[in-house]
């Protein structure tokens, strides 16, 4: 690794060069690879110098200004506590404490996340759900309206112990915000939304430079609340971490950059590839290759790509030219005038539409005719939720008179689901498509 890093890689007399820009792993195999103390120990914290107070038998990180770890104290082996011995890492030309990134499946999804579902479930009587069915009947109900971009739905509180972490991860991101409203005590809720929110803006390349200090100063209040809400011991290496994730969107980008579920999805693969075989490595080598040899051979797709034409009908379509189609598949998303699920978008100048008509006209152009809807903030604390693409929209009756407007006016796609009569809460996906698998 040293000397293709070093030299480069030479294939058909040019060279490649090649650098580690990160290092995704969970925290046990972190420190496996950076050879230090463990993420339950005294000094077990990768990014900086906190030394955990051992309350009720849980390690707890207390102190959020601790100085940070460099690369330089790492090589150096200062803090002499945290170092069992050299790191193989060391010999390789990277900032290590930059390289190794705290990513947000690990951390948040399956740390954070879960925990709280779990105080929330099973806790003490002060931070537990009054009636935890409700949620769960809330959750069954929103099935119906997660886009289709969703690839996992997700399941009752009942099952909380089995979700996934895209489960955990739509959960934060966009059903606990309407589920836990008037659920959740409110204290509680209030505390929930600043991880939300935060999150939100570091998902977004649109906002997780731009607004990464807000985002920063929201986790360090969710971090300094967590321990009067839940109980100082529970303020443990996920919760702790959650002051040093801004640090690393700074240098690697949106979360979703630097996170694992890619290498998890791909892992998946790997699993299955080598089921039941007595040369897992073969059989690993065979399934990839046969996957490579597929992809040359598949037909190239080129977007949009127009689904399900619609029969002529005199009333819907404006000439006997027009076609008029059930479904558009771009790259981003899928739009469709049928489903509910697949209508809402928010478009360039930030209105939402809703999907009526999706029409090719005779000389080839491809227009969405929509519904404008009156948006407005869905709260405004802790940070206005329009900030984040989290709005309130309200149904005229009679619906407005329809629009067109082009295909490249979609901007993102949203979870839209009713709240009220005539009341409905739109929220744009913000994740990387490449995670929803």
């Amino acid at each position: 690794m040293n000397t293709i890093l070093n030299n480069g890689l030479s294939i058909n007399n040019k060279i490649f060069k090649f650098e580690v820009s990160q290092i995704v792993c969970d925290a046990p195999a972190k420190s496996f690879v950076l050879n230090v103390k463990n993420f339950n120990a005294y000094h077990g914290c990768n990014s900086c110098i906190v030394e955990g107070t051992f309350l009720n038998n849980r390690m707890a990180f207390l102190d959020i200004n601790a100085p940070l770890r460099t690369n330089e104290t790492f090589r150096n082996k200062c803090d002499e506590f945290y170092h069992k011995d050299s790191s193989p890492l060391e010999e390789l030309p990277i900032n290590i404490t930059s390289s190794v990134v705290l990513e947000y499946m690990h951390n948040i999804c399956l740390g954070v996340m879960k925990k709280l579902i779990v105080f929330w479930t099973k806790g003490k009587k002060p931070v537990r759900l009054v009636n935890p069915d409700d949620i769960s009947h809330e959750l069954d109900n929103i099935k119906s309206y997660l886009p289709s971009e969703f690839k996992r739905i997700s399941r009752t509180l009942e099952e909380v112990e089995y979700w996934k972490a895209t489960e955990f991860r739509n959960f934060f991101l966009y059903i606990g915000p309407i589920v836990l409203k008037c659920r959740l005590r409110k204290s509680l809720y209030k505390h929930f939304m600043l991880l939300s929110c935060a999150v939100r803006l570091l998902i977004s390349p649109e906002t997780c430079h731009a607004y990464n200090n807000v985002a920063r100063d929201l986790l360090k209040q969710f971090v300094t609340e967590y321990s009067s809400h839940y109980g100082e011991e529970y303020v443990g290496y996920n919760v702790h971490g959650l002051i040093h994730v801004c640090d690393f969107v700074l240098i690697h980008g949106a979360l979703d950059a630097f996170s694992a579920f890619k290498f998890e999805n791909y892992l998946q693969f790997i699993k299955k590839s080598s089921k039941n075989s007595r040369y897992p490595l073969q059989d690993v080598y065979n399934r990839i290759i046969e996957q490579i040899n597929a992809k040359t051979n598949n037909i190239t797709f080129s977007y949009p790509i127009l689904k399900h034409e619609l029969p002529y009908d005199k009333i819907l379509n404006n000439s006997i030219t027009d076609i008029l189609y059930e479904q558009i598949v771009l790259e981003q998303f899928i739009v469709s005038s049928k489903h509910v699920k697949d209508k809402y978008f928010i478009i360039q100048n930030y209105d939402i539409i809703k999907v009526n008509k999706i029409i090719k006209y005779f000389n080839g152009e491809i227009k969405i005719e929509v519904i404008k809807f009156k948006c407005s903030s869905f709260f405004d604390n802790p940070i206005s939720s329009d900030l984040i693409k989290i709005f309130y929209i309200d149904v005229i009756i009679p619906e407005p008179q329809p629009q067109l407007i082009n295909l490249d006016c979609l901007k993102y796609k949203c979870l839209t689901v009713p709240i009220d009569k005539n009341k409905y809460v739109a929220i744009a996906l913000l994740h990387s498509k490449t995670t929803t698998e």
